[in-house]
């Protein structure tokens, strides 16, 4: 071996740690977007359900929004918006909910969101 060979291999396996760390952690946070992605169509499908089941049981659009709010936040997530239109028996609702990320990559939103149907068509 000569003297200018000396702590190469030290340095190739530095510089090989260094790009599965940051692959890693890229990895991760990828997996932390679509992890927070079903978990937010998740609480939008139920709190549309929820919103829709509850007008048609006959109360009023904002109790069935509220209601619907409160099992968006049961599920992690804001309700940002809902809207309960029924016309005769049919019943319809929409609902928008947010889950906000811990962390997120430069660039990128710090939020996803869904927006989900529910109720007669």
């Amino acid at each position: 071996m000569r003297q200018s060979d000396k702590g190469s291999g030290t340095m190739g396996v530095i510089v090989i740690t260094m790009v599965l760390a940051v692959g890693l952690l890229i990895g991760s946070m990828v997996l932390a977007y679509v992890l927070a992605l079903h978990r937010v169509r998740d609480a939008s499908d139920l709190a549309a359900l929820t919103a829709a089941t509850q007008a048609a049981q006959g109360v009023g659009e904002d109790q069935a929004c509220s209601e619907a709010e409160r099992i968006a936040g049961d599920n992690g997530a804001t309700l940002t918006s809902c809207e309960v239109q029924q016309a005769g028996a049919e019943v319809a609702a929409s609902v928008e909910t947010t889950i906000r990320l811990k962390w997120s990559l430069p660039g990128l939103p710090d939020h996803v969101s869904s927006i989900s149907y529910a109720g007669n068509p």
